[in-house]
């Protein structure tokens, strides 16, 4: 019963959304926490999957789990300037998901450097943030976040 939860979903999913974005994407993140609350209080495992570079919303979501006694873990999916730039490209040509489409419309190659610096700057800020390689497919990248979660005892 793990909560995947995508932000961007839900901000997509509120209606005129295009209209204030960046409203919508405040919004969807109290939606977030509120399901959070809920899911957890129930007992179950959320995974929250969204780029964040400021830390506002990772800082809430680890208070939030702190208060519900649950354990929080920060990954940082982690790429070079050469894959992510190729990843963006290929999203731009074939949009798989709404907020591909959307990414395509806000972010150019030229977001490149900005977007990895972004990451590496976010891990130095928060110590705890476990870095994750994600050049590989997804399902290595996943395998690579269990086997911190599970071998490493997180």
């Amino acid at each position: 019963m793990t909560l995947s939860l995508n932000i961007d979903a839900l901000k997509h999913s509120l209606g005129q959304w295009e209209t204030d974005p960046t409203g919508a994407g405040h919004l969807a993140r109290h939606l977030a926490q509120a399901v959070t609350r809920e899911h957890v209080g129930a007992g179950y495992d959320v995974v929250v999957g969204q780029y964040l570079a400021k830390t506002n919303f990772i800082d809430r979501m680890e208070a939030l789990a702190a208060e519900l006694r649950a354990e929080f873990t920060h990954f940082v999916l982690v790429v070079d300037q050469r894959t992510l730039a190729s990843r963006l490209l290929g999203r731009a040509r074939a949009p798989e998901r709404l907020e591909h489409r959307v990414t395509s419309q806000l972010l150019s190659e030229a977001d490149v450097p900005r977007l990895v610096s972004s990451m590496e700057a976010l891990v130095k800020k928060r110590p705890s943030t476990v870095p994750i390689d994600a050049s590989d497919t997804p399902a290595d990248t996943m395998d690579r976040i269990l086997v911190r979660l599970y071998d490493d005892g997180l």
